[in-house]
C-alpha cells in the first residue's frame, strides 16, 4: 500500500509492507466549525468512522455519513494534501496516447530515406499511438463551514451511500427512523430519533444535490462488521441505512449537505456547489502555511521534518472552531473519532504547542478561558468542556504550569508586559491562589501530607490510586507557579510562604515515593510506571542531575519495550499486559505504551543527559515518526501502542500525541 503526501508540490512517498497495520489505514479531515470525516482507506474498520457534524451552539456530536463505497475497485494508493485526501485504484478506462518518436539518422545513411518522415536536419519524427490504461481515482473535500464533496474518476459502477445518523455515544439500535423525500433538486433525509426510555425525540437532516444525477433508490438496512472495533473487543456489528445506489460513467461530482434543518443543508451544498474551487485553494493555502519549513541547529533527516510539518498541521485541525462566535480557534477536540470532545487536561497540555507556535492571542485567550472556567466553589475544572462535570484539579494544576511556560516564553522574547499588564498578573495570582485555597482543603490529606484524590482525577483515569505520583508533582508544580507569580507582582510575603512549602513538600515526595533508587507511581505500593518521565517534565528539580539518571536508568529496565517505546507499567508487575486489549481498558495504564508519554519521555532525557541516552532517544523519534507518516490515521499520531511490538492503537488520531512530537522535536534538534 503506498501512502504519499503532496505539500506545496513536494511529494514524499512511503510504502506500509505491514498488511495487519495497511488494513487499519484511515484518513482524516476537519473544518471550521468541528464537523470531521474519518473514513477507513480499504473501508471502515471502526463502528465511529464516517462523516461527523459539529453542532456550532452546543458542540454536540452527530455522526452522519457511514461510508461512501465505490464497487469493486481495489485501493493502491491514499494521497493525502492536508485539505483534501485522494484515492487511487485500478480503472476499466484507457485511452489512446500519442507518444513521440524522436531518433537521429545515421550519417551512412542519410541519402537513403526511404517512406520515412524526416526533417531537413536528418532528424526522424514519427508518433506511435499506444492505448494506455487509465487510473481512477476518488477525492473527498470537506466544506469549511459543513457539507462534502465526493468526485470520482475514471469509474465505470457503483457507488453506494450509506448514513448512521446518531449522536455522539447514542448507542440504542431502536427508534431510529430515515423517511426520505425530494425536495426541488435535492433528495433529504429526515432522521428521527425516538428514545424508548421517555419518548423524547430529535430530527437531522441529511441532503444530496441530484442535478444531472443517475441513482437508485435502496432504503434498506444494511448490516455492516468493522474489523478494528472487534480487535478492540468493542460491539463490531451495526446496522446502517443504505440510502442509494449512484451509478457511474466515468466521473461524478457528489454534493452532501448535513445539520438540523433543511435550509442548513442547502446552505452548505450551495456553497460548495458555486465556490467550490476558491475553498479547497483557501483551505490547501492553509494547510500549507502551518507546514513551513523551521530552522534547526541539528540536522534532521526527511522522514522526521515530514512529520513535523504535517504534526503541525494536525494540531489545528483538533480545533475547534466556532464561526457563530466569530472565533477561529477554541478547544482541541482530543482525539477522533471517539475522543470528539473538549477535555480540558488533553487542551492544557497540547497548549504548549501553540506557545512554541507563537501563537500569543490563542494561547492567551485559551488561558483566560480556564481561568474564568474555574468552579468557585471547589476551584476545580470539568474534564469535559462540554459536559460541565467539576471534578478534576490536575487541569488546574496544568493551567497554572502552562500560565508559567507562557510567561517565560514570553520573558526570552522581551515582550511579556506587552501581552499581560501588572493588573492582569495580580488577576491571574488571585484565581489561581483561590483555586489553590480550595484543592487543598478539598484534597488535603494531613496525617500523609499528600492531596488525596479520586478515580480519574489523575490523566491515569482507569486506574484507582489514592496518592498518584503525577498528582504529587502536579501540586507541587502548582505551589511553585504562585511563588513565581507572587513574585512578578511583588508580593514578596507570599513568594516567601509558597517557596518555603514548596520546599517542604518536594521533600515530602522524595521520602515518600523515591525507594531504592526508584521513583514509584504510588505513595505506598511499589508501582514503576511512566508518570517518571511525565514527573521530570512537570518539575524537574525535584531531584538533583545524577540522581534523576539514577531513577531514568532504572526505569528503563523496567518500561522499555523492544521497539524502543516506553511502557506504562513495569513489566515485572503481574498486572502487566504485554497486548492492548481495547474497550475493557485492562491494558489501558497497565502496559500500553501511549504515544504523548514516549514524545515526553525522549524530550527529558534529552533535557538531562543527551549523549547517555541517545540510543533510546533514537527508538522513540523513530517510532513516533513511523506512526504518524505510516500508521492509523496517516499524518497524524495515534494514542497509545501495544508494548510488545509498534502498532497504531486506541484511538488512532489523538491531538496530545501530535502536539508533543511538535515539542520534542523541537527539544531534540534545537529549533532556532
Amino acid at each position: 500500500m503506498k501512502i504519499k503526501y503532496d505539500l506545496n508540490n513536494q511529494i514524499y512517498e512511503f510504502n506500509q509492507l505491514d498488511s495487519d497495520e495497511a488494513k487499519k489505514l484511515n484518513f482524516l479531515l476537519s473544518n471550521n466549525k468541528g464537523d470531521f470525516l474519518n473514513i477507513g482507506v480499504f473501508g471502515n474498520t471502526c463502528k465511529f468512522h464516517g462523516l461527523s457534524y459539529c453542532n456550532p451552539k452546543t458542540l454536540e456530536i452527530f455522526k452522519v455519513i457511514d461510508e461512501i463505497i465505490p464497487s469493486g475497485l481495489e485501493v493502491s494508493q491514499i494521497e493525502y494534501s492536508g485539505a483534501t485526501v485522494e484515492r487511487k485504484f485500478k480503472s476499466k478506462f484507457s485511452e489512446i496516447v500519442e507518444i513521440p518518436v524522436v531518433e537521429e539518422i545515421k550519417s551512412d545513411t542519410f541519402g537513403d530515406k526511404g517512406n520515412l518522415e524526416y526533417d531537413e536536419s536528418g532528424v526522424l519524427n514519427e508518433v506511435v499511438e499506444e492505448r494506455v490504461e487509465m487510473e481512477a481515482k476518488d477525492k473527498f473535500y470537506l466544506g469549511p463551514t459543513g457539507g462534502l464533496i465526493y468526485e470520482i474518476f475514471n469509474f465505470e459502477g457503483q457507488v453506494f451511500i450509506d448514513l448512521d445518523v446518531k449522536k455522539q455515544n447514542d448507542y440504542s439500535k431502536w427508534g431510529r427512523d430515515y423517511q426520505t423525500y425530494k425536495k426541488d433538486d435535492f433528495i433529504f433525509v429526515k432522521y428521527i430519533k425516538t428514545s424508548q426510555d421517555d419518548g423524547s425525540k430529535y430530527n437531522f437532516y441529511v441532503g444530496v444535490k441530484a442535478v444531472n444525477f443517475s441513482y437508485d433508490m435502496v432504503n434498506e438496512w444494511v448490516l455492516k462488521e468493522y474489523s478494528y472495533s472487534k480487535l478492540r473487543s468493542a460491539e463490531f456489528e451495526e446496522y446502517v441505512y443504505r440510502l442509494m445506489r449512484v451509478n457511474i460513467m466515468n466521473s461524478k461530482r457528489i454534493i452532501f449537505g448535513s445539520g438540523l434543518s433543511e435550509d442548513e443543508v442547502i446552505s452548505q451544498i450551495d456553497l460548495l456547489e458555486k465556490h467550490q474551487d476558491e475553498l479547497e485553494n483557501f483551505d490547501k493555502n492553509i494547510a500549507l502555511d502551518l507546514m513551513v519549513d523551521c530552522n534547526f541547529e541539528k540536522p534532521i533527516s526527511q522522514d522526521v521534518s515530514l512529520a513535523y510539518k504535517l504534526s503541525k498541521n494536525a494540531i489545528y485541525k483538533f480545533l475547534n472552531k466556532n464561526l457563530e462566535r466569530g472565533n477561529l480557534k477554541e478547544g482541541a477536540f482530543a482525539g477522533f473519532p471517539w475522543f470528539a470532545n473538549v477535555w480540558t487536561r488533553d487542551d492544557l497540555v497540547g497548549l504548549r504547542a501553540f506557545i512554541n507556535n507563537g501563537e500569543d492571542a490563542f494561547v492567551k485567550n485559551r488561558l483566560y478561558y480556564y481561568l474564568d472556567l474555574i468552579d468557585a466553589k471547589e476551584g476545580i475544572l470539568p474534564r469535559i468542556e462540554q459536559t460541565g462535570s467539576w471534578d478534576s484539579p490536575d487541569s488546574v494544576f496544568w493551567l497554572a504550569k502552562r500560565f508559567i511556560d507562557f510567561i517565560f516564553y514570553l520573558e526570552e522574547k522581551d515582550s511579556l508586559n506587552k501581552v499581560f499588564s501588572m493588573n492582569e498578573l495580580n488577576m491571574i495570582y488571585a484565581k489561581l491562589h483561590s483555586a489553590f485555597n480550595k484543592i487543598t482543603e478539598k484534597f488535603w490529606d494531613k496525617d500523609k501530607e499528600l492531596l488525596k484524590v479520586k478515580n480519574g482525577d489523575s490523566w491515569m483515569d482507569t486506574i484507582d490510586v489514592d496518592y498518584p505520583l503525577d498528582i504529587q508533582v502536579q501540586y507541587l508544580e502548582f505551589v511553585s507557579s504562585l511563588a513565581i507569580l507572587s513574585s512578578l507582582i511583588g508580593r514578596k510575603d507570599d513568594a516567601t510562604m509558597f517557596l518555603d512549602l514548596e520546599d517542604h513538600f518536594a521533600g515530602q515526595i522524595r521520602q515518600t515515593y523515591y525507594r531504592n533508587a526508584r521513583l514509584f507511581a504510588e505513595a505506598f505500593e511499589d508501582r514503576v510506571s511512566s508518570n517518571v518521565f511525565l514527573a521530570y517534565y512537570i518539575y524537574p528539580d525535584l531531584f538533583l542531575k545524577k540522581d534523576w539518571e539514577i531513577i531514568f536508568d532504572n526505569a528503563l529496565k523496567e518500561l522499555s519495550s523492544p521497539w524502543g517505546g516506553i511502557t506504562s507499567l513495569s513489566k515485572k508487575d503481574s498486572r502487566f499486559q504485554a497486548n492492548y486489549t481495547g474497550e475493557n481498558n485492562l491494558s489501558y495504564h497497565n502496559g500500553d505504551s501511549w504515544f504523548w508519554i514516549n514524545n515526553v519521555a525522549a524530550l527529558v532525557m534529552d533535557d538531562l543527559n543527551e549523549q547517555k541516552y541517545r540510543g533510546q532517544i533514537r527508538k522513540i523519534l523513530i517510532s513516533s515518526t513511523r506512526d504518524i507518516l505510516k500508521m492509523g490515521t496517516i499524518g497524524f499520531a495515534s494514542e497509545v501502542s501495544s508494548a510488545s511490538a509498534l502498532k497504531s492503537e486506541g484511538c488512532q488520531a489523538q491531538f496530545w500525541s501530535s502536539s508533543t512530537y511538535i515539542e520534542m522535536v523541537e527539544k531534540i534538534f534545537k529549533r532556532e
